[in-house]
């Protein structure tokens, strides 16, 4: 049986996994770019660098919207819904994490499907998208 620190618990760790491959990238991307030496060619020299700091910019707005889905995870109210086709974790919009052959949702409180999540009682069900979900526990 899951438990919601369990599940949170691993959603960090892959979190920090990411982190730690965007640093990676980032870390290569700016050496790519300082490494690229002036040809005689001036404007593909420019556009080249141009499109390494666009590469790197795209990088830093990951590493943000990573550490921030971090923060979020600890500092925000996080709810463990379970149903019949899978858990629920209503906190950051992570996506799908598999947990010991377990799916878990990782959504926000804003996504569709939430409202629906938090308002239904145990052991009742709600329709969304022409499915039918029975709440199991959470």
């Amino acid at each position: 049986m899951l438990t919601k620190s369990v599940i949170i618990s691993e959603l960090n760790k892959q979190l920090l996994r990411k982190l730690t491959y965007l640093k990676t990238n980032l870390k290569q991307a700016i050496e790519s770019r300082n490494s690229d030496t002036k040809s005689s060619a001036g404007d593909k020299f420019e556009t080249s660098r141009e499109m390494a700091q666009i590469e790197i910019h795209k990088i830093e707005i990951e590493i943000l919207k990573t550490q921030q889905f971090i923060t979020d995870l600890f500092s925000k109210v996080t709810q463990l819904i379970i149903t019949d086709k899978g858990a629920f974790l209503i906190s950051i919009p992570f996506g799908k994490l598999i947990l010991n052959d377990e799916k878990i949702f990782c959504i926000s409180k804003n996504a569709p499907i939430a409202k629906h999540l938090i308002t239904t009682k145990k052991n009742n069900n709600f329709f969304y998208n022409d499915m039918k979900y029975n709440i199991i526990g959470g």
